[in-house]
């Protein structure tokens, strides 16, 4: 994810439900919204759905769910894994079609209804992961370097300008024009006029889209590892061979946390779809790229040489680092956030190519949902990270919490 600066806080609480209590819904806290400053945001789709944000909690809490190393458990669910991770990728198993809502809720992303809800449960994962995320970098490493409210006109900028389009494509595009954008996702998105707050808004005006993205969280998640001078001097991964990427490979990823379901059908789906010559070879050219374009590769290697640039000696060169001091529950949270973050970008990429070196107009717009949505996490996170209103309290009472009953 793109972070920049890290922030002040009085301290870091986990929030999580008692360990044999029921879970029934989550009792939200501020976040911004169309009755408290954010009007855009209603008049861009999103649909507020209190009732279904509880079934997803319950879901989640009530159930076997995995933790931060990968084990399934059922004990100690907690709101942080909740909204920083479990829901956005559970809704990306939800646009990929590889998992279904919870019962007795409807939640069908091919209708402007259901998009519209499962946005809003993006934004408000994308807020609180950014809360959750600044909470942390005050505690364990320095105080506040930049502070900047995002007005509505930012939001408006996001959904209108970058993010509007891909609902269009959608929701209302023919077939070829959801294929043809799918190809579109892997390059760029639309442009930013509006300035955007932070040293780093220009990464997004940019437009690094999905391949791009890929390469920036994986330099990412690799900084935040051993040996590197970003990683915890106090906490370690739970194994030594957590993550691996080769920045000069096309899509080079591997995991020890078990892999999102999501993404082994994509791997799956391209693996299968490229035996055939044909496919094999439209793959290559959009890889190659039409006369004037980037190179795909050459693409995910500049947005790499970013992330490593940002996160090898600290976001801001020349400072403290903002990892160094994290705690082994807290690391384990971050490892596993950015390691699904990576997955989200690969199997979308690997989605979009496969999409239009087949024709497959429904994969398409799977694709595009789905892109959509983690967008929509990623946009509200930036504007979030610079946002001091909650830097006066401690985490517990900046997050929502799990009801219980």
């Amino acid at each position: 994810m793109l972070t920049a600066v890290t922030l002040s806080l009085s301290g870091v609480v986990a929030a999580h439900a008692e360990p044999h209590a029921s879970v029934t819904g989550v009792d939200l806290t501020y976040y911004p919204w169309v009755d408290n400053g954010y009007p855009s945001l209603g008049r861009n789709g999103l649909v507020a759905d209190p009732e279904l944000l509880d079934a997803f909690a319950r879901e989640y809490a009530n159930s076997a769910h995995p933790s931060n190393t990968g084990e399934m458990t059922t004990a100690n669910p907690n709101v942080q894994d909740f909204l920083v991770w479990w829901l956005p990728h559970r809704l990306a198993n939800i646009a990929m079609d590889q998992a279904e809502p919870p019962a007795g809720h409807d939640l069908d992303l091919t209708t402007s209804d259901g998009l519209s809800r499962a946005a809003w449960l993006a934004h408000l994962t994308g807020y609180y992961s950014s809360t959750w995320l600044r909470s942390n970098m005050a505690v364990f490493d320095r105080t506040t370097v930049i502070s900047v409210t995002p007005t509505d006109d930012v939001y408006a900028q996001f959904y209108s300008q970058a993010l509007g389009q891909y609902r269009d494509a959608a929701l209302s595009g023919d077939d070829a024009r959801a294929v043809g954008f799918a190809e579109q996702t892997l390059r760029s998105n639309a442009p930013l006029t509006a300035d955007l707050p932070g040293p780093f808004g220009d990464l997004l005006e940019r437009g690094p889209a999905e391949v791009g993205m890929f390469g920036y969280d994986a330099a990412w998640l690799r900084n935040l590892l051993p040996p590197n001078p970003n990683a915890p001097s106090a906490a370690k991964p739970f194994t030594d061979n957590y993550f691996s990427a080769n920045p000069d490979v096309l899509l080079d990823a591997h995991f020890a946390l078990p892999i999102q379901q999501y993404l082994q059908d994509a791997e799956r789906r391209h693996a299968e779809a490229t035996v055939d010559p044909g496919v094999a070879g439209r793959v290559t050219e959009m890889v190659r790229g039409r006369p004037g374009q980037e190179p795909l590769l050459a693409t995910q290697q500049r947005f790499t040489a970013a992330g490593d640039a940002i996160y090898r000696n600290g976001v801001i060169p020349g400072t403290v680092t903002i990892y160094r001091g994290w705690d082994q529950e807290q690391y384990d949270r971050l490892l596993a956030w950015a390691s699904y973050a990576v997955m989200y970008n690969k199997a979308d990429s690997l989605n979009a190519l496969t999409a239009v070196a087949t024709n497959d107009a429904t994969l398409a717009r799977q694709e595009i949902r789905a892109a959509l949505l983690w967008w929509i996490y990623s946009t509200t996170y930036v504007a979030t990270i610079f946002d001091p209103r909650n830097d006066a309290k401690q985490l517990s009472d900046c997050l929502p919490r799990f009801r219980t009953g």
